[in-house]
């Protein structure tokens, strides 16, 4: 048998053990954790996941704890399995010893994570056809998370569907415009365990799209694109606003004319609702999260962001870019060269996770 597969294999095995042992007593099983973590600790997530679990069993009253057993009654424990896997695993953990030896070979940085804006009337440019070519380049560097920020509504979803099963050992957060899904799309979302569907907070069909989600036990999210600090004035309002939707997982993205002064800012409060685990769902400050979790898999805090016309949003080059492009261009043209900083000193390529 093919080591990979065993591997595999064993980890389906323990997680599926663990959300089994989590959802019939969560606390226990998180510090079942907490002790895992305490004696494996060459992990680079090792810090911050003890952190956070540190936390949750030092507040009897978190409402973290509500959150997780909201996530386990009502989602497919399948789907939680598959998605923390490829995230945690083949991202996070064997993707992340791969990108870490390509940067080396390469010379780059190289991200964890792809992001994509896609707007489907603009055929010529970041269509899904090109994004399937990138995603297959990204796989062979260790990059194994896509996220897939749609600009507009889009009548036949079949073939984003199709992309997503291409790339069934990938984890994909799409963000969805404001848009009444048929019973037959949201069946695809909740067969589609590779994929969180994320849908804009403010919108008039989301409160719909995510219950019947719900009622099919899939996992979903929701998100909330703010231009200033001035949305977050009444922060406790809207904190309360989202606990309808009864989803985990909440994404604040900043508008691209937000300004980095107000991203700041943003970014501090996410910190404080945090901190005070007073609400039953998970704030991720997107851009933010995904640099902090660069930072820790390759020592980079960069990222990539593709514009729907193909240019590059971030990191800002002036290289042309053509529909036709590889992806190892993009790097090549745009990111950082690697080099080592003090935090880096004892960095081991391969090390064990």
């Amino acid at each position: 048998m093919n080591p990979n597969h065993l591997t595999s294999a064993m980890i389906d095995k323990i997680v599926e053990r663990k959300i089994e042992d989590m959802a019939k007593d969560p606390k226990a099983t998180i510090r079942q954790l907490m002790n895992y973590f305490c004696r494996f600790s060459s992990s680079r997530f090792q810090t911050p996941i003890f952190s956070i679990l540190q936390h949750l069993l030092a507040n009897d009253d978190s409402q973290y704890y509500i959150m997780i057993q909201n996530l386990l009654q009502n989602v497919s424990h399948s789907a939680i399995k598959n998605l923390g896997i490829n995230l945690g695993y083949n991202s996070w953990t064997r993707g992340a010893q791969t990108v870490r030896s390509a940067m080396q070979k390469a010379g780059y940085c190289i991200p964890w994570i792809l992001i994509f804006r896609w707007n489907p009337a603009k055929t010529n440019t970041v269509n899904l056809k090109n994004m399937n070519r990138f995603i297959r380049d990204a796989n062979k560097l260790g990059i194994y998370a896509f996220c897939i920020r749609q600009e507009i509504p889009h009548q036949s979803f079949g073939e984003i569907f199709e992309l997503f099963d291409k790339h069934s050992d990938s984890t994909f957060f799409w963000f969805l415009p404001n848009q009444m899904l048929a019973p037959i799309h949201l069946d695809m979302i909740r067969k589609c365990e590779n994929v969180l569907a994320l849908f804009d907070s403010d919108e008039s069909y989301t409160y719909r799209n995510v219950s019947l989600l719900k009622e099919r036990k899939a996992l979903y999210g929701i998100y909330h694109t703010y231009t200033s600090l001035q949305t977050f004035d009444n922060g406790n309002q809207w904190m309360d606003y989202y606990k309808m939707y009864e989803t985990p997982f909440v994404f604040m993205i900043p508008d691209d004319s937000c300004s980095q002064e107000d991203q700041d800012a943003v970014s501090a409060y996410i910190e404080e609702v945090r901190a005070t685990q007073q609400y039953p769902f998970y704030i991720f400050d997107f851009y933010r999260d995904i640099q902090a979790i660069n930072e820790a898999i390759s020592g980079s805090d960069c990222y990539m962001d593709i514009g729907s016309d193909g240019q590059l949003i971030y990191p800002k080059t002036t290289q042309i870019f053509f529909h036709d492009s590889r992806l190892i261009g993009y790097l090549a043209a745009s990111m950082p060269a690697t080099a080592r900083t003090p935090k880096q000193k004892d960095w081991n390529p391969n090390p064990e996770f």
